[in-house]
């Protein structure tokens, strides 16, 4: 008998899988090699693609990384996997790229080898390996960027559990091993630190990939982290003016909130203890428990505070004032309700708590406990009632109503806790224009003792949409047209502005004519 014909076509199936080094289990020891597994690469785009270059067939991982193509038999093909999570057209769209931005923006992707279609050659699984030959990266870190793309993943499905409709815009990471600390040119990997930004107006989070210094593919928190301050610009509001932050920090209450709600996101969908690896061969680690709850100077402008109280709404977990556990959902309903954009305050734990509460699938009371456990007493969007200043007295009311016509209102910028984006820095002043009329802005030095140089910023809610940062000293003045409606007014002393040590305590009139 003659032999049996090989089929006309033939299933090219496999496994798509990546080296997950996993943080000791020892806190504070970093990453362990030793425990490195191979996890499936889920929701990645896999490409059939002949010796030409074309693809073939184009499809989708699975959630255990399987893959399955059908091709013609004896066709020279090989399998690609990209780090990329897209898909369009129906629910849930997302566009997500782990690219190298120090080679172009080239996309990231794993490749089997070129080989014919046969029954011999039907299985055909690939791993992203990790690079780390013992005590030292030695060979490619392929498994980077499907380390990130698996955080991701995580990050995008826990917000698709709680909205099957939520559509994702484009997103970039932007990782290399040569993306390190130094700031300066992206391209040349001078990023500074792992963080959210937008380069050619493409939201793009920014991922550390310096080793025996600070690597960031395997640290999960840090990822998601950087994911929720994509969120809140994608989806929601955003007015935090960035900077460096720390936890005991007492912080401009926008960026309190967006670094809060980053660590509560993080902890939620990862992990409950923050951790940051870093130091040589990756041995070591930053971290803190979202569950602790005590802080050195809690209240409105803490990061500890509002991620404790964001978090505990989401976990499961009853601690101390915590009976609370309401999932992310509520937390996702009131970032994107036309309540919280539409609220005419500050991005602020006050302006959150509000909408939180119009939402109304929480009690009021167990939230309000959550607050006060945090020492902050005030409530409504405003902060109305507030009696924690942070050892700042000029910090509070959290804001001061300016009236066109009316007296002149003393407000202070300050540098006892820091600069830049601290507590104090800058003054917050709410103003209503009942009908559309020239308004013009004054503030001017209280005493004439010194030099001072008074800014003034003028936002619609998060949106800045004036500036007036004359050199002037002692006096600032800005006229313009405003529109009927509520306008916040900030103002501060421009050496507070900065971080370099020149900061002082200035107090100024500010008028509204």
């Amino acid at each position: 008998m003659p032999p049996t014909p090989p089929p006309a076509n033939i299933t090219i199936s496999g496994i798509a899988t990546f080296d997950r080094v996993p943080l000791n289990t020892t806190n504070g020891s970093g990453l362990n090699y030793n425990a490195t597994r191979q996890d499936p690469i889920r929701g990645a785009i896999v490409e059939l693609v002949n010796n030409s270059g074309t693809i073939l067939e184009s499809a989708t991982t699975t959630a255990t990384g399987a893959y399955s193509f059908t091709v013609a038999t004896g066709t020279s093909v090989r399998v690609r996997v990209k780090a990329q999570l897209l898909h369009t057209g129906g629910s849930s769209d997302i566009d997500l790229s782990v690219v190298d931005n120090t080679n172009s923006n080239t996309l990231y992707a794993l490749q089997g080898s070129l080989a014919a279609a046969s029954t011999t050659t039907a299985t055909r699984n690939l791993n992203a390996g990790s690079g780390w030959g013992g005590t030292s990266y030695t060979g490619a870190r392929s498994a980077a960027p499907f380390a990130l793309l698996d955080t991701l993943y995580d990050a995008t499905q826990a917000f698709v559990a709680v909205d099957a409709n939520i559509d994702f815009p484009t997103l970039n990471i932007f990782w290399s091993p040569q993306n390190r600390s130094a700031s300066g040119d992206v391209t040349q990997g001078e990023i500074g630190t792992s963080s959210f930004t937008r380069i050619g107006g493409v939201p793009t989070i920014l991922i550390l990939g310096d080793a025996d210094a600070d690597t960031d593919e395997y640290d999960e928190s840090v990822i998601t982290h950087e994911f929720g301050h994509y969120f809140e610009r994608a989806f929601s509001r955003a007015g935090s003016i960035g900077g460096s932050h720390s936890l005991n920090n007492r912080l401009d209450m926008r960026v309190a909130f967006s670094e809060g709600f980053g660590n509560a996101l993080a902890g939620f969908i990862d992990n409950p203890r923050y951790r940051d690896s870093f130091g040589n061969d990756q041995s070591s680690d930053f971290g803190f428990e979202l569950e602790a709850n005590t802080y050195a100077q809690p209240g409105w402008y803490s990061e500890g505070s509002i991620q404790s109280v964001l978090y505990d709404i989401m976990d499961a977990n009853s601690d101390g004032a915590d009976v609370v556990s309401g999932g992310l959902g509520p937390v996702y309903r009131t970032l994107i309700s036309t309540d919280y954009a539409n609220t005419n305050t500050a991005t602020s734990i006050f302006t959150f708590d509000t909408a939180l509460k119009t939402e109304g699938s929480l009690q009021a009371a167990s939230l309000d406990a959550l607050l006060t456990a945090q020492n902050i007493i005030g409530r409504g969007a405003d902060g109305a009632g507030e009696t924690n200043d942070g050892n700042i007295p000029s910090a509070l009311p959290v804001y001061k109503t300016l009236s066109i016509g009316g007296a002149a209102v003393e407000v202070c910028s300050v540098d006892d806790a820091g600069e830049y984006n601290k507590l104090g820095n800058r003054a917050f002043l709410t103003l209503n224009v009942p009908a559309t009329q020239s308004v013009t802005l004054t503030a001017d030095a209280v005493d004439g003792a010194g030099t001072s140089d008074p800014d003034i910023y003028i936002y619609q809610r998060d949106t800045r949409i004036a500036t007036a940062i004359s050199p002037v000293n002692n006096t600032e003045t800005h006229s313009r047209n405003y529109g009927a409606g509520d306008y916040i007014i900030v103002v501060f002393d421009d050496a507070n502005a900065s971080v370099d040590g020149t900061g002082i305590d200035k107090c100024f009139n500010v008028q509204a004519q």
